[in-house]
């Protein structure tokens, strides 16, 4: 699934690419991607509309469109599991299954984007293409107050200078069960999922299954801190490609060539040659060096 490192790359690119073109129309292969309207109705809504802003909350991408009357305007999308956004030009056609017909090598030859459920086509013979293997992803618009009391939910930004240790400490002081667990809980802190929860916990060397209770306050600090410094390099090397996250162009990110313990199962530790093992915490594998991080 897409995280925080992901979702962000994806904004920044559409914010060079897009912000200013204008939605001259829509296209949906699978319209339950559509959530509350149809695809005509959606269209209706958007059409001719221009693109002011793009922003990120948590694994949320917002695209914000000009004001018209009474209608709403934050496109609100969610790439869930294995969505993705691609930019690129309207003479690559797409095919009534989503594969492309034509294009660049890296939107032919890469499987992963091979996925098209829902087209925007915008200003200066651009398209927008939401490609999702697995149809989790969802498209709605929304007005102001629907967007507030949606993104009213989740946890503070990690990435933002006013998450401070203070802030961190006191929204884990609220929780309760294994760090792994908290940690991916989108309503404590916004935008930690699968990957960047094992990663953070074996930068801290910390157990994924340690009770938060029981942690004490030099082990919280160094989780705060390998929050900050793995969410920074992942955004840094334009997230992780190692299963069906790609880049607003197609492109692989590259964290997963240097992650230390994610997807690593019976692998050495880098740090200190023994077995990466895989557990489950919530419900979800975990990844981790049992030498490193000693429960």
């Amino acid at each position: 699934m897409p995280e925080l490192p992901e979702v962000e790359t994806i904004k920044n690119d559409l914010r060079n690419l897009i912000i200013g073109k204008k939605i001259i129309r829509v296209k949906s292969l699978w319209p339950k991607m559509i959530q509350g309207m149809t695809t005509e109705e959606l269209e209706e809504k958007v059409k001719n509309r221009e693109i002011v802003d793009i922003r990120r909350r948590a694994k949320n991408l917002i695209i914000e469109l000009e004001p018209r009357g009474n209608l709403p305007k934050h496109l609100l999308l969610h790439m869930k599991m294995t969505g993705h956004l691609i930019i690129t030009d309207e003479k690559n056609e797409i095919d009534s299954l989503g594969n492309w017909k034509s294009g660049p090598e890296e939107l032919l030859k890469d499987v992963q984007n091979r996925f098209v459920r829902f087209i925007f086509y915008l200003s200066e013979g651009k398209i927008m293409a939401f490609s999702d293997l697995r149809k989790f992803g969802y498209i709605k618009l929304v007005d102001d107050e629907t967007l507030e009391k949606f993104l009213a939910e989740y946890g503070p930004e990690p990435l933002e200078k006013d998450f401070t240790f203070e802030v961190f400490k006191e929204r884990l002081g609220r929780k309760k069960g294994p760090i792994k667990k908290v940690l991916m809980d989108q309503a404590t802190i916004a935008g930690i999922g699968n990957i960047y929860a094992d990663e953070i916990l074996f930068e801290a060397k910390i157990h994924p299954l340690k009770k938060v209770e029981d942690l004490r306050e030099g082990e919280l600090k160094k989780i705060f801190d390998a929050i900050k410094k793995i969410l920074a390099l992942a955004l840094e090397k334009r997230g992780t490609s190692i299963s069906d996250y790609r880049d607003a162009s197609g492109q692989r990110g590259s964290y997963d060539l240097i992650r230390n313990v994610y997807r690593r199962t019976g692998l050495p530790c880098y740090d200190c040659g023994g077995k990466v093992e895989r557990i489950s915490v919530g419900g979800r594998g975990t990844h981790f060096c049992p030498a490193c991080q000693r429960q």
